[in-house]
């Protein structure tokens, strides 16, 4: 990593240094600061080879994907340590059917302030750590079941924090395969039109922890599994789950509901939740223990919350 000294900010955009950010990148080293003005970015491929930092100023930088993407991975590759911030991705396609806003190969990625929506995935791939903070996800997945608004493989750790998982397109709203994944202070729901799977899926097991979000299974939902855990086998070694302080709702009649589906040997802890649209047998099947948790006999988020034009990231209150 150069010294202090040496690291540089390249500006990208009308008038900047760089009118790409593909040609930006071309030209960073380790360490550097790319500033993309704030505007539309059409077809702006880029791989990320340095160890950098590239924040949109003066409002969200937009890359859009109107094209099938040569690469046919991403509209961005990471494939070292970086942090993106304030940017946003739509459009990515390709003929695989599995081209995403953000294909993680490698490294470790931090991501502040960043919407992804209406790609075929919202960010897949896998690496050290992902780390997601005031971020929105939204309309991802290409109606097949296997492309989701987030999913993450092989990695050391997921940690989303005070984030927007909205309306995947018939694949899961988060999916992590991550050795460790934490999801805390955001809200994953399908609202009324969403078609997700579920909410949360930990198919290899891993140390999970989910507290104090807002978790809605919407009326279109594919399934009524709302977190599903270890369902594929090959389980991590150690694996554990603990759910507590969420809200947790389904507002679905169509399938069978359980909030929790526990296909480990190890119980699940299932602590000072409060459940909507469930009975005591719906909580929860396979191991687990029950603490302190509530049924709730009236939705404390009607129908409407969910169509209504609330701020990015949307609260959890």
């Amino acid at each position: 990593m150069p010294s202090l000294s040496n690291r540089r900010v390249l500006t990208v955009g009308p008038g900047q240094e760089f009118a790409t950010l593909a040609a930006a990148l071309a030209a960073a080293h380790d360490g550097d600061t790319l500033h993309v003005v704030a505007g539309t970015y059409i077809n702006d491929f880029a791989s990320i080879d340095a160890k950098v930092r590239i924040v949109g100023v003066g409002g969200k930088a937009h890359f859009i994907c109107t094209e099938p993407i040569p690469n046919d991975k991403g509209i961005f590759i990471v494939n070292t340590d970086c942090t993106l911030e304030n940017l946003e991705f739509s459009g990515a396609k390709g003929p695989s059917g599995n081209d995403a806003g953000i294909r993680w190969q490698g490294g470790n990625l931090t991501l502040e302030h960043c919407y992804f929506h209406d790609n075929q995935d919202g960010l897949l791939g896998q690496g050290g750590t992902l780390t997601i903070r005031n971020c929105e996800f939204a309309h991802n997945g290409a109606g097949d079941g296997f492309t989701h608004n987030l999913y993450v493989g092989n990695a050391d750790s997921l940690v989303v924090q005070h984030s927007y998982f909205y309306a995947a397109v018939v694949g899961h709203n988060i999916k992590s395969r991550a050795q460790r994944t934490v999801i805390t202070d955001s809200v994953i729901a399908d609202g009324p039109d969403g078609t997700a799977s579920f909410s949360v899926d930990l198919p290899n097991g891993g140390i999970a922890r989910l507290q104090n979000n807002l978790i809605e299974k919407g009326p279109k939902a594919e399934t009524g599994i709302i977190v599903a855990f270890g369902e594929e086998g090959h389980l991590k070694n150690p694996s554990s789950l603990i759910v507590q302080d969420n809200t947790i709702l389904n507002d679905q009649t169509a399938h069978p509901p359980i909030a929790i589906r526990n296909a480990s040997a190890d119980p699940v802890q299932i602590l000072e939740n409060r459940f909507y649209g469930l009975t005591a047998n719906e909580i929860a099947s396979g191991p687990h223990v029950l603490k302190r948790n509530a049924l709730l006999a009236t939705s404390p988020y009607p129908a409407t919350y969910w169509t209504l034009s609330l701020p990015s990231p949307w609260p959890v209150k």
